[in-house]
């Protein structure tokens, strides 16, 4: 399983938003400071796109395919029309932070 973490500031509080997920079996499991807030698996899944609630605000973890023919994704946390990298834990293996 891989993962990504962002740490986001909403209203001066900072917040943990993490994505852990697979490639093969679609799993894509969001935890906001730690507590599971959305869960979902659809096999061969390419991309997703997962609204969640932090402090009330809305922003989306979003995954989608780099390349068509290789295990590569960017995974992306899009807070007010911004997409942000992952701060930390994104792995090696295809759960890569978008290039700069």
């Amino acid at each position: 399983m891989k993962a990504a973490i962002w740490n986001v500031d909403v209203n001066g509080t900072a917040h943990e938003v993490r994505l852990e997920w697979t490639y093969w079996g679609g799993q894509r499991d969001v935890y906001v400071d730690g507590t599971v807030v959305q869960g979902d698996t659809s096999p061969l899944r390419w991309s997703s796109t997962q609204p969640v609630d932090v402090a009330g605000k809305q922003v989306a973890v979003i995954t989608r395919p780099r390349k068509v023919n290789k295990a590569a994704f960017d995974v992306v946390l899009q807070v007010d029309g911004q997409e942000l990298a992952p701060t930390g834990d994104a792995g090696d293996d295809g759960a890569d932070a978008p290039p700069a």
